[in-house]
């Protein structure tokens, strides 16, 4: 179990992660069982209602970092038809989510990080972006996305603040289409996720640096971490949903981590799952 506080938000949204309900109840008050169920709660509904729905007709989470060391033939090998699939940003191996037999048909949550206080975000315009195969994915199974902290703000080039990061090529997409627009405005479609949520309410930021807060992959799995305990409360169901975490590796191997990230918090906590959630390191 991760050194959260009893009395912590983030220990009573995680609280189902233990499944202490199913296997050690005496060890909870009827107040923190309760308080537990609404925060599980609070985390289900923070989600998109296309992503809800899914999760309760999907047997798998499966979250994939945007790790290089990830390719097509593991995805082929891991994903099944009872999966719901996590994407972060910019994410990877773009045209396997919209071409694959198995992988183009199943639910798909993506996370759009906000790039520090701007109205930009990772992953979508005038950045880089997969804006066409999102689209493909809209027309093929339900997608919901979230966007962090603000509503997407639909920015012109003209709105970054550092437009070196990422120069625009002929290849880059600039702005959202129509049908994509609707679905962003849309709150069965779309949600907005704070990165101080109570799921994370326990994560050591650094207040030395600006912006300084969880992963996108981290906060949205301690959200879905949550969120499956209601999940599991509304089927009625013997166990907690499988949970996935792809190329999610806990050392320090990769070229880049930026410092604002609390790597060491985050690596202890992904060495050391709960019941029900497999890590597949990458390399």
């Amino acid at each position: 179990m991760t050194n959260l506080s009893r009395h912590s938000p983030a220990f009573l949204a995680a609280i189902s992660d233990e499944e202490i309900f199913h296997h050690h109840p005496a060890n909870f008050s009827q107040n923190q069982t309760l308080q537990a169920k609404s925060h599980a709660k609070d985390a289900f509904l923070s989600l998109p209602l296309v992503t809800q729905t899914a999760l309760l007709k999907q047997q798998r989470i499966v979250c994939i970092a945007n790790n290089p060391s990830i390719s097509t033939t593991t995805l082929d090998r891991l994903l099944k038809p009872t999966d719901i699939v996590v994407l972060f940003n910019h994410f990877i191996h773009a045209d396997f989510f919209t071409d694959h037999d198995c992988a183009k048909l199943l639910p798909k949550l993506l996370f759009f990080r906000q790039i520090g206080s701007s109205n930009l975000h990772f992953g979508m315009p005038p950045r880089s972006n997969h804006v066409n195969h999102i689209e493909t994915m809209q027309s093929q199974a339900p997608v919901g996305m979230m966007f962090a902290n603000i509503p997407y703000q639909f920015p012109t080039p003209n709105d970054d603040p550092r437009p070196s990061d990422d120069p625009i090529t002929k290849f880059r997409q600039l702005s959202v289409p129509a049908a994509m627009k609707s679905a962003i405005m849309s709150q069965n479609h779309c949600r907005v996720l704070p990165e101080t949520h109570a799921v994370v309410s326990d994560y050591p930021i650094f207040s030395h640096i600006h912006s300084s807060a969880p992963t996108s992959g981290f906060l949205l799995y301690r959200l879905l971490l949550a969120a499956r305990y209601h999940v599991k409360q509304e089927k009625k169901a013997a166990n907690l949903m499988t949970m996935i975490m792809l190329g999610f590796n806990d050392e320090d191997k990769t070229g880049y981590f930026w410092e604002g990230h609390n790597w060491q918090f985050e690596r202890f906590e992904l060495a050391n799952p709960p019941a029900g959630v497999k890590r597949i390191n990458q390399y």
